[in-house]
């Protein structure tokens, strides 16, 4: 009984929000991600797709993503665009606009079907926002329901789990994983706590993470996992304590990964 692939473990870069790219570069080596999930917004350097290539080869670390804003426009894409083709890279995912943003939300439902008919090889992925209470009051201007996500915008999913109510993860994604694995792109990894707070490492809030990535094995997942956190600015300013915690975050992963048994056929 064994898993059927390596996982592809990234670091999402505004994990480390404040970082320069060729520090981001070198503590995501050091650490041993397998690569990274470029947030391009959280740098200016990250544009520069000359440098960006430097360091992916300077430090033999391989960009699998590129994560655009929740503020995405023509520019911004083409930019993203400009990326993946020096870096090679098929997979956008794309944060979802804020509430009120109709602006990006109708570029991004109006553009990811012109780029489809125009047969652009992207694996373009929405992010799920988090979900807030407000949701009711203008639900047509949001990208909550994970399930529109695919069918409605016939896109991929970027599967950010703390963004996603706890009872729905386990009471119909679980039941349902089956279906939904063949349209995730890349799956955020972060937990949440009790209180309600969001994107904490993973194994320190209460999501149930490895059953998560059990049920993703099972169904021959072979996207990426990223790990998208956010550390406080006193802890961001320790590198030290930086490295301790992305360490034990994805020690923590794949730990998880070395206790899924897969029956193979």
């Amino acid at each position: 009984m064994t898993t059927k692939h390596t996982p592809t473990v990234l670091l999402s870069s505004d994990t480390l929000s404040g970082y320069g790219l060729d520090h981001i570069f070198e503590v995501a080596k050091t650490i041993g991600f397998d690569g990274i999930d470029l947030a391009t917004w959280k740098n200016y350097d990250a544009w520069n797709q000359k440098y960006v290539t430097k360091l992916s080869k300077t430090h033999n670390l391989p960009v699998r993503v590129i994560q655009v804003s929740s503020n995405l426009n023509t520019k911004e894409m083409e930019q993203a665009f400009d990326l993946c083709d020096d870096l090679d890279v098929k997979t956008i995912s794309i944060n979802a606009p804020s509430t009120f943003n109709f602006t990006s939300f109708n570029f991004i439902t109006t553009n990811l079907q012109h780029y489809h008919k125009q047969k652009i090889q992207k694996n373009f992925a929405i992010i799920n926002p988090e979900q807030k209470s407000i949701i009711w009051l203008i639900p047509k201007y949001r990208f909550a329901n994970i399930v529109d996500i695919i069918k409605k915008y016939n896109t991929q999913l970027a599967l950010d789990i703390s963004n996603l109510d706890e009872e729905l993860l386990e009471t119909h994604f679980f039941r349902r994983a089956e279906q939904f694995v063949p349209y995730i792109s890349v799956v955020y990894i972060s937990d949440r706590t009790r209180s309600g707070k969001g994107h904490v490492p993973p194994g320190e809030g209460v999501l149930k993470i490895p059953q998560l990535l059990q049920h993703f094995e099972e169904n021959n997942y072979t996207g990426y996992y990223s790990l998208k956190i956010d550390i406080n600015k006193k802890d961001l300013a320790d590198v030290d304590k930086v490295e301790l915690i992305l360490s034990k975050s994805l020690s923590y992963i794949k730990e998880q990964f070395t206790k899924i048994n897969i029956q193979e056929e």
